[in-house]
């Protein structure tokens, strides 16, 4: 059982500025930036004359940052840009970690990637203690059933949906230092659940920013005020109950379109032109949605959709009271009884051990156990942008080589978006559509329905 430490490791950073022998850091190099927008001169030149003066570049930068950021000035810390990769990284982890929206994640897939017994960690929550041989023993478990499924023709990204949020993954991110504010206010504050796990990662975190920018770090951190930071969607935030405030149980289905809003005249709009790239922002497309937290991984990686997500304590309260009803079984799964039955025990026991650990008052540790089959409700808004670019959410998800649970959710989004604005549904469509080609390796029959294609012709456009 694999119960190594998370490893992180910062990759490159920057703004790093080289004059002479002199190397500038993120520190001196955007204080000097900033500076220059009340001198119309290059950074060279600022260097120089302060250098010519006599000044000290670390303590004017210091001056610099600490007056920007005391005004709530944010645009310092989201001009210095971290590079880090971080592996044997649980995925309760990284859902958190690829939710910043001023950030790029490259993450590990377990649609694409097998796991392997050893990538199954036990939480940092329990090692060494009474708690963790039994974690073992049902992390063993989780993978033999894993293996069974996938030894029985079930695809990986249908056998994923078994696995504990525990599993292990790997990203490489690439995020300005504000992206990081948030994660280190939760931990710093004990902001709902703080794993140790998250609680290591942002310690290693502070430490590589600190020894490459620690007058903007410093500074930023000084900055205290009640929502001064960009907020990242929490699913290890405290229980509130907005979603079922804002929507009741719903949705029935895989999503459901709360409203549609848009300015008088937007149907006017000519939605083939530049128009409506510009006025993409002031259409709004509100949905409920209910999908498993392994499509939900998914979703909220398309950062251009802002999301906002239940606490998983109240996913899982919710688990624990509806089993049936609180779970996704992949239909290649569910058609078979010997595959519907390793699941359906599979999901039991991991359901067994969330209450032990919740009595035994580990109610973090608790939530490593839950199955990517369990499912989370969110509230998105999707605008222009995300309903009609070929690089949007709608026309990638409705793509056949999407998963096929976002596949369902996206497909949904659309009826239901044609049925309240007529005007803009029928210009909805799957990137195909879009294109007017097939991007992918080998084209489906959806592109038929807009256009004449062959294989000549996608060997023609895919070169």
């Amino acid at each position: 059982m694999y119960t190594d430490e998370l490893v992180f490791e910062l990759v490159s950073f920057g703004p790093v500025y080289r004059l002479g022998q002199l190397e500038l850091g993120p520190d001196e190099v955007i204080a000097a930036e900033g500076v220059g927008t009340f001198q119309g001169v290059s950074i060279r030149e600022r260097v120089s004359d302060a250098l010519s003066m006599g000044k000290e570049l670390p303590r004017l930068a210091a001056k610099v940052h600490r007056e920007s950021t005391r005004r709530g000035h944010a645009s310092l810390t989201t001009s210095a840009v971290f590079f880090w990769e971080v592996s044997n990284c649980s995925r309760l982890t990284s859902m958190l970690l690829v939710a910043p929206i001023f950030g790029s994640y490259l993450q590990e897939s377990q649609r694409r990637a097998p796991l392997s017994r050893e990538r199954l960690l036990v939480p940092a929550e329990l090692r060494g203690g009474l708690l963790e041989n039994m974690y073992s023993e049902l992390t063993n478990r989780c993978f033999d059933a894993y293996k069974t499924l996938c030894d029985h023709g079930v695809d990986l990204e249908d056998a994923r949906y078994l696995l504990p949020l525990s599993a292990a993954t790997s990203l490489f991110a690439t995020l300005p230092l504000e992206a990081h504010i948030y994660l280190i206010r939760k931990v710093e504050d004990g902001a709902g659940i703080v794993t140790k796990e998250l609680r290591a990662l942002v310690d290693r975190i502070l430490e590589a920013v600190r020894a490459r920018a620690p007058l903007l770090l410093d500074s930023r951190l000084n900055f205290r005020a009640w929502w001064g930071y960009y907020a990242a969607t929490d699913p290890l935030r405290p229980p509130d109950g907005v979603i079922r405030q804002l929507c009741g149980d719903r949705p029935d289905s895989e999503a459901e379109l709360l409203y549609i809003d848009y300015p008088r005249g937007f149907e006017g709009i000519d939605l083939g032109g530049v128009a409506a790239e510009q006025v993409s922002p002031l259409l709004r497309a509100v949905t409920v949605e209910s999908l498993s937290l392994a499509a939900y991984h998914q979703a909220i990686r398309h950062r251009t959709v802002p999301t906002v997500a239940e606490s998983l304590v109240e996913v899982a309260e919710r688990w624990m009271r509806a089993p049936e009803k609180s779970i996704v079984v992949p239909p290649s799964i569910k058609s078979r009884q010997d595959t519907l039955r390793v699941f359906t025990e599979t999901c039991g026991q991991l359901m067994e051990a969330y209450e032990r650990l919740v009595a035994e008052n580990e109610a973090a540790a608790a939530l490593y156990t839950l199955p990517n089959a369990v499912k989370i409700r969110v509230m998105r808004s999707y605008n222009l942008f995300n309903l009609l670019s070929p690089i949007g959410f709608l026309s990638t998800r409705t793509c056949s080589a999407a998963q096929w649970e976002e596949r369902a959710v996206a497909y949904k989004l659309w009826r239901e978006v044609e049925r309240e604005a007529p005007w803009l549904g029928t210009r909805l469509g799957e990137k195909c559509r879009h294109l007017g080609y097939c991007p992918e390796r080998w084209w489906c029959p959806i592109i038929l329905k807009y256009r004449e294609y062959s294989d000549e012709l996608h060997r023609k456009y895919n070169q």
